[in-house]
């Protein structure tokens, strides 16, 4: 038998563990058991490198991409943004002699990045994915693979949660983490990368961190809507007896009642009280309500704010007027869009098209972004023609129509109505003469 200060060694874990360390050491002959560990589960090897916190928080308090991704708003600028870079045809251009610019479809990369940049994605689903990515992320990385075509075979794209960049003297490496849970580290010859603002000059930064107190108040209102139509869509609903109700009896009511009028199904269903019973609802109060709704449309414009986008565009009909339609589009364009442009045209010069010399670069095509309507269109084409600059089938090709066999269509032709009055007088006295 053990003395007496043993006796608390079976009652608890706590106790054991308490009674065990202000115990001193004693030499025993009892066989113990060794002392089993709880292990930690085996980690898949597809989620390694990945922080998995974000995906199961419930309280929305940690800014993440994969929580801020979840407002609204935040999606319908990731949307826009993506979608309209993915819009625009993806063109290796050639400088020519004279000033002269040609599409460089000789190359073999003109059919990867204007086509197939692997054997499963579009050129549009792979830029839309990489504007997505830096939008979000704030950087998105492909792979450059070789094969038997040159020394871009394909784009393959690398998840950014999965990749760290690291600057080593003046050249960036890539620290990628794959499904199997290798590392593996690419130079910055092997990676394509797409980066937003920065503050290194190497890695961008993530938007969400950037205005993290917007989209945490974002989460926190669809919270707050979630739970009140939850809740009936009713504030507080009171149950008032002058009988004394035991506890469990009060807890087993307020279930009963959450589950039979509780929640947008239930709504308007007929309330059966028990007897000496009333209901009373506390009702909302007016000012509340209307700052919960003035919070809503301000996120929306201060996301849209953040991510330099007119915020019309993304459903603020509140800033929707009539006379500012057209300006709205023509802001995103000029202060949205053509930075973004100039983003993926630089990286893929700067990683792909380096190698073919300074004549060669990338060209983002806008023109469908800015297409007008067909009055619009039809005049300037009419401004075009007539002062020479374009020719008829030039204008069809832009129109998508079929080309014309007739060899004057390709040639441009010139207005030659106006003249200077001398040389009109020499025409009529010319004719006169005659």
């Amino acid at each position: 038998m053990c003395s007496g200060d043993c006796q608390h060694v079976n009652t608890s874990k706590r106790v054991l563990g308490h009674h065990r360390a202000m115990t001193t050491k004693r030499t025993t002959t009892r066989t113990r058991r060794p002392a089993t560990r709880k292990t930690q589960p085996k980690q898949s090897p597809e989620l390694r490198g990945i922080d998995l916190s974000s995906f199961f928080a419930d309280d929305w308090s940690g800014v993440t991409p994969q929580t801020a991704i979840r407002v609204t708003s935040i999606l319908a600028c990731v949307r826009f943004i993506a979608q309209s870079i993915a819009s625009c045809p993806v063109h290796v251009m050639r400088s020519e002699p004279g000033g002269r610019r040609s599409d460089a479809r000789d190359l073999p990369i003109h059919r990867i990045l204007s086509r197939y940049p692997n054997g499963w994605m579009s050129a549009y689903e792979w830029v839309e994915l990489m504007a997505k990515w830096t939008a979000l992320w704030g950087n998105a990385y492909s792979r450059i693979v070789s094969g038997p075509t040159g020394f871009i075979e394909s784009l393959v794209p690398l998840h950014p949660s999965r990749v760290t960049p690291k600057l080593v003297g003046q050249e960036v490496f890539y620290e990628y983490f794959g499904p199997d849970g290798a590392s593996r580290v690419y130079s910055q010859s092997q990676v394509l990368h797409f980066r937003w603002l920065s503050d290194n000059g190497y890695q961008g930064l993530v938007p969400a961190d950037l205005c993290g107190t917007a989209v945490g108040l974002a989460r926190k209102l669809d919270l707050a809507a979630m739970n009140y139509w939850d809740n009936s869509a009713r504030p507080d609903v009171v149950l008032e007896t002058d009988e004394t109700i035991p506890e469990q009896a009060v807890q087993n009511l307020r279930q009963q009642w959450k589950e039979t009028y509780g929640g947008p199904r239930n709504r308007g269903k007929t309330a059966i009280l028990p007897k000496k019973m009333k209901v009373s609802t506390i009702a909302s109060n007016s000012n509340e309500a209307s700052q919960f709704m003035e919070l809503r449309s301000a996120i929306v414009g201060e996301v849209a704010r953040a991510f330099g986008i007119p915020s019309t565009l993304i459903g603020d009909s509140a800033m929707a007027k009539y006379s500012n339609v057209e300006q709205e589009f023509l802001s995103a364009q000029v202060f949205l869009l053509l930075p973004w442009q100039r983003r993926f045209e630089g990286a893929i010069d700067r990683s792909i098209l380096a190698s073919y010399g300074d004549d060669v670069y990338c060209k983002l095509d806008d023109r469908g972004l800015l297409r007008g309507d067909t009055a619009a269109r039809a005049a300037l084409y009419q401004s075009l023609f007539n002062m020479g600059a374009i020719s008829p089938n030039e204008i069809r090709r832009l129109e998508d129509f079929d080309q014309l066999e007739d060899q004057a269509a390709n040639e441009t032709y010139m207005q030659l109505g106006f003249s200077t009055l001398g040389q009109a007088a020499q025409q009529i006295g010319g004719a006169n003469v005659q």
